[in-house]
């Protein structure tokens, strides 16, 4: 149920995902690609990739053929091959692939990178024993994880898009469900048990700090709209239906100061090495 649930949220949101969320989730990307310093040579994995911005960072580091990624939600992984062409990286092989099941034979990557994508798998240690396994010995793997963020006008734009589409609210059962589970995996130190029960040693853990600007009431308005458009298409909003509420939107935190457009985060890093020889088989 969870997956589905997962699957279907991102898939509604693909379209709108690179234009309005890209420049919201690149600096973490690319932290992350930092963090892991792949070498020239490395095959690197952009794991749950959504448009594939940690293969793009991947692919300026090592290029492209070098590159594969996966995402659970159809939709994003056409979305990301379309982005992946237009950027030059159509060697970057793509794939739909549960995190939980990675088809990739073992040995196949010097280095995993996982976006902000441990919080929505619901068996974590199999999935990180099946990143385990294909990554080659010695190889590394990273998991981003939000931080601490300062108080913004997303708590407003959420209280009013509510007031606004009262159905939203009706699909509290799995929503609440999927909370615990992204609050309980997205804790550095969850990710770290788990990485180390599958058998990941020399772990690691680094804190970043990042400002995404969003400009304005309608850049705003318009990313957040991208995130929640599996709640506004459930709600059965016609085309005129939601111009009128971008509109309201807009109108309404249009008042806020310039600054309030600018979101401030931090976010984790945790790295884990695979042993160069391991003494038990902890694959799948």
């Amino acid at each position: 149920m969870l997956k589905a649930y997962v699957r279907d949220d991102y898939d509604a949101a693909a379209a709108g995902w690179e234009p309005h969320m890209g420049p919201y989730f690149r600096v973490p990307a690319e932290r992350l690609v930092a963090d892991l310093a792949p070498r020239a040579g490395d095959r690197c994995l952009d794991l749950a990739c959504g448009t594939g911005l940690i293969a793009r960072a991947f692919a300026r580091r090592v290029g492209p053929d070098g590159v594969s990624a996966c995402d659970l939600a159809p939709a994003q992984v056409r979305e990301a091959r379309r982005v992946l062409d237009a950027a030059g990286c159509s060697a970057i092989d793509v794939r739909v692939m549960d995190a939980e099941r990675l088809g990739y034979a073992p040995g196949s990557f010097e280095r995993v990178g996982c976006g902000f994508g441990f919080n929505h798998f619901p068996r974590p240690l199999r999935a990180l024993r099946g990143v385990f396994r294909v990554l080659s010995p010695g190889g590394v793997a990273g998991f981003t994880a939000w931080g601490s963020f300062a108080p913004s006008i997303r708590e407003r734009f959420d209280e009013r898009l509510l007031e606004l589409v009262p159905s939203i609210g009706e699909h509290a059962s799995c929503e609440t469900a999927f909370a615990r589970l992204a609050h309980r995996n997205g804790q550095p130190a969850r990710i770290a048990e788990c990485m180390a029960r599958a058998g990941f040693v020399e772990l690691r853990h680094r804190e970043h700090a990042f400002a995404a600007d969003y400009l304005g009431a309608p850049t705003f308005v318009d990313a957040m709209l991208a995130r929640a458009e599996r709640d506004v298409r459930e709600a059965g909003l016609d085309a005129v239906q939601r111009a009128e509420l971008r509109r309201t939107l807009v109108a309404d935190l249009a008042s806020f100061p310039r600054r309030a457009f600018v979101v401030r985060r931090t976010f984790h890093v945790v790295l884990g090495r695979r042993p160069v020889s391991e003494a038990r088989d902890v694959g799948d």
